[in-house]
C-alpha cells in the first residue's frame, strides 16, 4: 500500500501546478514539495493521515490552502473493507512459500513486525538491509553534497553535487517514517549497526537537502546570466573596434557600459558572482581607456 496514493497526490499535484503566486524562490519550494510529494507516493506503508499530511506540506509550504490537504488526505485514506482485503491477500501470498511468508513479514506494518521481532527476528533481515543501506547511504550523500554545493569552486562541482543531492533524496525516500527512532536491537546485535535515525535527524537531513536544492537553482541561473552578460560585454567590445564613426563608436561603448552594469547585479554570494567582479575590473578598465581613447 502507498503512504499517498494516486488519487490524493493527483488533487495536491493541481493545485501546485496551478498556483503562480510569489516569487522565483517560492516556485521552487512548490516544485521541491511536489518531488516530495511525488517520493511519498513511490514509499510502501501507511497512508499518510491528515495530520501528517499537513505538516509536511506546510512544513514546507505554509501557504497551501488547508482544505485542498483535507480533500486529498481524504482520497488517501482507504477504507476499512479495502485495507481487510489487501491484508488478506498478502496472507494468502504468503501462504505460497516461504518466500511469501519472509515478504509478509517485512510490511511496514507494527502490528505483523512486532511479534515476528519478539520471536523470530531474522526474518525480518530484508527490511532491516534494506533501512540500513538507505541510511548510511542517505547520511554520505547529504555530507558529499554538502562540500561540493556549499564550497563549490566550478560548476563541475555543483552539477555533481546535484547528482549527489537527487542520489540522496532516493535513499531518504526509501526510509518509511516507522522507521524513524527504531531500533532493532537484536539486528544490531548481531551485525553492530551504529545508527540512530530520529526523526530530528531526517528533518535536518530532508532541510538541508532541500536548501541545497535552492542553493543549486540560484547557481544555475547566476551562471545564465553571466553567460549572457559576457557575451553582450563581447558583442560590444567588437562593435567599438569595427566602428568607423563616432556615432557607431558611441553606441557600442553605451552597450558596454550597459553588459558593465549588469555584472554588477549577479548575487555576489554565488560562484558566478564571484567570477563577474573578475570580468568587472577588466571590463571597467578597458572601458575608460576605450572612452578615453574616443574623447581624445
Amino acid at each position: 500500500m502507498k503512504r499517498l496514493n494516486n488519487r490524493a497526490l493527483g488533487i495536491l499535484r493541481a493545485e501546485l501546478q496551478g498556483d503562480n503566486r510569489g516569487d522565483v524562490g517560492e516556485r521552487v519550494v512548490r516544485k521541491l514539495l511536489l518531488q516530495e510529494l511525488e517520493g511519498l507516493s513511490r514509499q510502501e506503508g501507511t497512508p499518510l493521515t491528515e495530520s501528517q499530511l499537513k505538516r509536511v506540506i506546510h512544513n514546507r509550504y505554509p501557504a497551501f490552502k488547508t482544505p485542498v490537504i483535507e480533500r486529498a488526505a481524504k482520497a488517501n485514506h482507504p477504507s476499512k473493507a479495502r485495507t481487510l482485503a489487501i491484508t488478506l491477500g498478502a496472507i494468502v501470498a504468503g501462504g505460497a512459500g516461504l518466500t511469501g511468508f519472509v515478504f509478509l513479514a517485512n510490511l511496514p506494518y507494527p502490528m505483523i513486525r512486532q511479534p515476528i521481532a519478539q520471536h523470530a527476528p531474522m526474518l525480518l533481515l530484508p527490511s532491516f538491509l534494506s533501512m540500513d543501506h538507505n541510511y548510511r547511504e542517505a547520511i554520505a550523500l547529504v555530507e558529499q553534497s554538502d562540500q561540493l554545493v556549499n564550497q563549490a569552486t566550478s560548476l563541475a562541482d555543483l552539477e555533481l553535487g546535484q547528482e549527489k543531492v537527487t542520489q540522496a533524496q532516493h535513499h531518504l525516500d526509501q526510509l518509511p517514517v516507522w522507521f524513524l527512532g527504531y531500533y532493532p536491537q537484536r539486528y544490531c546485535t548481531f551485525f553492530s549497526c551504529s545508527w540512530r535515525f530520529t526523526h530530528d535527524e531526517f528533518e535536518a537531513a530532508r532541510k538541508s537537502i532541500g536548501r541545497m536544492d535552492v542553493v543549486i537553482f540560484q547557481e544555475r541561473n547566476a551562471h545564465d546570466q553571466l553567460d549572457e552578460v559576457l557575451a553582450e560585454l563581447n558583442a560590444a567590445r567588437s562593435q567599438y573596434r569595427e566602428a568607423t564613426t563616432h556615432r557607431g563608436a558611441e553606441q557600442a561603448l553605451e552597450k558596454w557600459q550597459q553588459a558593465i552594469d549588469r555584472l554588477e547585479l549577479i548575487p555576489r554570494q554565488t560562484l558566478a558572482g564571484e567570477l563577474a567582479r573578475t570580468h568587472l575590473n577588466a571590463a571597467n578598465r578597458d572601458f575608460r581607456e576605450a572612452r578615453q581613447s574616443l574623447n581624445n
